[in-house]
């Protein structure tokens, strides 16, 4: 994606607290933050925290449909309530972590987003930390 000026990027993170989701907006230019534009906050609802918490200390090659279904609906929602974004950052939802051994487990398609959302997904940028 190559554009001229500023655009207006969303970001979405939630953990381990299993509170929900929030998002955030900036203008940027990729170097610069312009503008900061509006903020918000999805919360899971009970029956949701109960499937990820059953879900928490799961790796990849675990059978997690329930909580993937969840992470993308949640995040979803939240991240559908803004107009006008090129691009979005997604961390996806933390279930496992282990930066000495297995690295870190982040459930969630980034690739679904885009799709869903009309935008370009940048996703998956905490495994290369750990």
């Amino acid at each position: 994606m190559m554009t001229a000026g500023p655009i207006w990027a969303l970001g979405a993170m939630s953990g381990t607290s299993l509170d929900g989701v929030d998002t955030a907006c900036v203008l940027t230019d990729g170097v610069t933050i312009t503008a900061f534009g509006e903020s918000g906050y999805r919360p899971y609802s009970a029956d949701e925290q109960s499937v990820l918490r059953a879900a928490l200390g799961s790796w990849p090659e675990a059978e997690l449909t329930a909580a993937r279904d969840v992470v993308f609906r949640a995040h979803l929602e939240a991240m559908s309530a803004y107009d006008g974004v090129a691009l979005a950052g997604f961390h996806g939802q933390t279930l496992a972590h282990d930066p000495r051994g297995r690295g870190t487990h982040q459930l969630g398609s980034g690739d679904d987003l885009a799709e869903a959302l009309g935008c370009d997904v940048v996703w998956d940028f905490r495994s290369a930390d750990v």
